[in-house]
């Protein structure tokens, strides 16, 4: 029925040219094309399986924004290459931080709530939380919106649709959670990427090997952290495909802890969009704790 509702609401596609977009990251990409389905064309900068924290735009890529209508970012200090593209972006083009006006109370500079340097200390990792996934699609339907009214209502129907599947992702989540102490859900991350995940589900995390911005954090702190797992029986390490595994293996052989994989910034051939991530992420997280 909901399909039903979804191609009634659509104009006659075949008249128009879908609305070029671009996005930064695979991941709200794929956000974008869900809302926008046929009625818009997206590309995104930021290749999967790369790394978006150091990754450089090519000429190759940047080719791709000329013709862009909109640019959709996460913004909050996420993206070092956001400069670049908006000079690349053409005249009249918009370019949307889906994490502008998300910021956590709780995320300060100098303790000085709303502060405009809050993107340099915050962790920038929203969309992992689906409430903020969420907010961040209604943001996406208001932008296509705006951009194309006359498909204003498609894109409505199809952001609401969407939004029923993330909502059954954070229930089941939720609910296979429930059985789990919340004194049994401590880990490791590899990447300090997970605060509002953690946060979403209730998980403390005792360290990373990474801050979130990917840069690995020394010899001193992995130490600490190994001795840290061993005095406080932590047994999972959440790591990440798109950074070594090095120093992940060592500190598994040092704590005996398991390793299990989550994924945060960057897709794959196994985790193709947004819904699968969330998906991925609590299948693995209930397998975790359940162990």
């Amino acid at each position: 029925m909901r399909l039903l509702l979804v191609l009634l609401l659509w104009p006659a596609i075949g008249l128009a040219k879908p609305v070029p977009v671009a996005a930064t990251i695979g991941l709200i990409a794929d956000m974008v094309a869900q809302v926008g389905g046929p009625l818009v064309q997206v590309s995104a900068i930021v290749p999967a399986n790369a790394e978006p924290h150091s990754f450089e735009p090519k000429p190759s890529s940047l080719r791709n924004l000329q013709a862009a209508k909109l640019l959709f970012a996460n913004g909050a200090g996420f993206e070092p290459f956001l400069g670049k593209l908006r000079a690349y972006l053409p005249k009249g083009a918009t370019v949307v931080l889906l994490a502008e006006g998300q910021l956590d109370p709780g995320c300060v500079e100098a303790g000085r709530e709303g502060s405009n340097q809050q993107a340099e200390t915050c962790n920038p990792h929203y969309w992992l939380d689906p409430g903020y996934g969420l907010r961040y699609l209604e943001r996406i339907r208001q932008a296509l919106a705006q951009a194309d009214p006359v498909n204003a209502a498609a894109y409505t129907a199809r952001a609401r649709a969407y939004s029923e599947q993330i909502k059954a992702v954070d229930r089941e989540t939720q609910a296979c959670l429930k059985a789990i102490p919340t004194a049994a859900r401590k880990v490791v991350v590899q990447h300090d990427a997970f605060l509002h995940l953690a946060r979403k589900y209730q998980i403390t995390v005792v360290g990373s090997l990474a801050n979130f911005g990917g840069q690995e954090l020394g010899t001193q702190s992995y130490v600490r952290l190994a001795l840290q797992m061993k005095q406080e029986g932590i047994k999972v390490i959440f790591a990440e495909p798109q950074f070594s595994q090095a120093q992940v293996k060592a500190l598994q052989e040092a704590s005996g802890a398991r390793v299990y994989t989550l994924y945060s910034d960057s897709l794959s051939k196994d985790v193709p969009g947004y819904l699968q991530l969330l998906r991925w992420n609590s299948r693995t997280l209930c397998q975790a704790f359940a162990m």
